[in-house]
């Protein structure tokens, strides 16, 4: 099942803040560089819990997690931290966190997810 991610407030307030550099005069060989790069980096964002793997799509960045290798869950409010081995932890922030969090908990279920009240 795919699950859309939650609008980052964050990378919305650096697009609109590029385009209204740009609007107000600024250089364009700097302002438009980095309004593609914001953009390719927003959009889209989404989180596929295949059979197999949860498959993480972030603008032109895909990442391939088998379930197996998932080492640790952990939800606080509406963001999910997946750790895979000893790497550093992933953030997700699927719109529906516990319907996400209950599908991951079907395809692993050796997983123990760590719930943290905000």
């Amino acid at each position: 099942m795919t699950h859309k991610s939650k609008l980052e407030v964050w990378l919305l307030a650096a697009i609109l803040y590029v385009i209204a550099v740009l609007a107000l005069g600024g250089d364009r060989w700097i302002g438009v560089p980095v309004l593609v790069c914001l953009l390719v980096m927003a959009y889209p964002h989404r989180y596929v819990l295949a059979p197999d793997a949860l498959r993480v799509k972030a603008g032109m960045v895909r990442w391939t997690i088998p379930y197996r290798a998932i080492t640790f869950v952990e939800t606080e409010g509406s963001r999910i931290s997946i750790r895979v081995g000893r790497d550093p932890e992933l953030v997700l922030a699927p719109d529906d966190p516990a319907a996400f969090v209950e599908e991951l908990s079907r395809y692993a279920p050796h997983l123990n997810v760590v719930r943290c009240t905000p």
